[in-house]
């Protein structure tokens, strides 16, 4: 029988969770992504969010303390026990963790203002069906935000890596993808730069976008 994307995803983000927050280039771009949420989106304390991939919360965590509630979601129950770790830690008690695999479960029942989502999109094998969904799960005039690599060669991952189904995204397309799901006032920025050395040690730049829109 053969394994499905997520299925790969999880199986491997389970096997890393541990050690996922040691590497200062993870962290770097979780601060960087979070601050450009920040930025482009006008987080209310009473805001209920969903963060989708949320891994270890290292954005999620970085933004709860400016909301009511967040709902931090990810297929890797390994994932998920770090962050409930962290945020207890932290007495982020509104912060609450949830295995969720939109590719084949349902949506949550629970409505949101806010749902974000860093560096998961490229992992998703349908993603104008998942921003239709992520549609129906926000309050009307309730924000989407996105931040995934930008089109790439396929060398920020490499070859090796399971469960990858995009080589980064085209920031019009995706954004076509939200209008065409409903959306509107999409707008794109760069959110980050990841610096990366390859196989062969040269430095590659890769550009990680912010898209924003509005149910």
């Amino acid at each position: 029988m053969s394994i499905s994307a997520q299925d790969q995803n999880r199986e491997r983000f389970d096997a890393i969770a541990a050690g996922w927050d040691d590497n200062p280039t993870r962290r770097e771009l979780a601060t960087g992504v979070a601050e450009a949420i920040a930025a482009a989106v006008p987080l209310q304390a009473d805001w209920q969010a969903l963060e989708y991939g949320c891994g270890t919360g290292l954005v999620g965590a970085a933004l709860a303390p400016k909301l009511a509630g967040l709902l931090a979601c990810d297929v890797s129950p390994g994932m998920l026990a770090v962050l409930e770790q962290k945020a207890r830690a932290a007495g982020l008690d509104h912060l609450h963790t949830r295995v969720l695999d939109l590719t084949h479960m349902p949506p949550p029942t629970e409505h949101f203002e806010l749902i974000f989502s860093s560096m998961t999109m490229h992992h998703i094998p349908d993603v104008a069906a998942l921003v239709r969904t992520f549609h129906g799960m926000l309050k009307p005039g309730g924000w989407l935000a996105l931040a995934d690599l930008d089109a790439e060669d396929g060398s920020f991952h490499g070859s090796d890596v399971q469960g990858v189904m995009h080589k980064g995204f085209d920031r019009d397309a995706l954004q076509a993808d939200l209008r065409a799901a409903g959306f509107a006032d999409t707008s794109a920025r760069t959110a980050h730069t990841v610096a990366k050395a390859a196989a062969d040690g040269r430095l590659s730049h890769y550009p990680v976008f912010l898209i924003t829109a509005r149910a």
